[in-house]
């Protein structure tokens, strides 16, 4: 037993006088202090970001909220971002249109740069399991898919807190998150875009119930599962959601980094 303690005590760090002699603890009390302010301005910026979008500039992609180019052009002209196209790459991706976006921008004296692209190979375009051919793929589309994929992930890096934002977040920033349009996946596969909740193979978690593809998307990001809305309501802890409205359409493609 005497060795055991002989051994715990040999363990603690003991920190004497002279070695903290050398720190400089009015520069470390200043670094906290800015550090303080700098993430309050940061948490600030991405308020008023949100703040600058509504409703329908935003998409639930998995019960992730995605910002989309109306909304992130929004964005940048209320912080004054700007870009300009460095170089577009065009290749073919298994016989698929395939495109590039690479673009400086710039806000204030900070400057990055982003790329963007798209393949025509992607279900989107050619459908699951390619049921399109390249030769049925319109290269228009899938040029301004990458274009706005890199004016999004420009924009998106400029600004903290745009890229990983969840339900919540929006909901402090005034947006009405029961109205976004959504869609969400099936396991191992995308889901279908269609609004029938019988046709989209999803189901309520809790009573299996066909649900549609928004319905899903906004439980996912609101209560981790996908349920129904009755089963939401059941879920709640707080002041009742108003109903997912299914009228929307959904969004035109999904984006490049989910």
């Amino acid at each position: 037993m005497e060795q055991q303690l002989t051994d715990r005590e040999s363990s603690v760090v003991t920190v004497l006088p002279e070695e903290t002699a050398g720190y400089d603890y009015e520069r470390i009390i200043a670094i906290a202090d800015r550090s303080d302010k700098m993430v309050d301005a940061l948490n600030r910026i991405m308020r008023n970001a949100i703040r600058v979008t509504t409703w329908m500039d935003w998409v639930l992609i998995g019960g992730k909220p995605y910002l989309q180019e109306s909304g992130a052009t929004k964005v940048a002209r209320a912080f004054g971002v700007c870009w300009k196209i460095v170089a577009t790459e065009r290749e073919l991706d298994e016989g698929y249109p395939s495109f590039t976006y690479r673009m400086e921008f710039r806000m204030g004296n900070n400057s990055i740069e982003c790329e963007g692209s798209r393949s025509g190979k992607d279900d989107f375009f050619a459908g699951k399991n390619r049921s399109k051919g390249p030769d049925e793929i319109d290269a228009n589309d899938v040029k301004k898919a990458a274009f706005t994929n890199c004016i999004n992930n420009g924009i998106k890096r400029l600004l903290p807190g745009l890229r990983n934002i969840d339900i919540a977040s929006l909901q402090a920033g005034g947006i009405d998150v029961s109205r976004i349009q959504g869609y969400t996946f099936k396991e191992g596969s995308r889901g279908g875009t269609t609004k029938a909740a019988e046709a989209s193979g999803l189901t309520c978690a809790d009573c299996g119930t066909a649900i549609t593809q928004k319905v899903a998307s906004y439980s996912e990001g609101k209560y981790g599962r996908r349920l129904c809305m009755n089963c939401q309501k059941k879920a709640a802890s707080g002041p009742q959601q108003s109903d997912v409205y299914d009228d929307a359409p959904l969004p035109d493609a999904p984006p490049e980094e989910y």
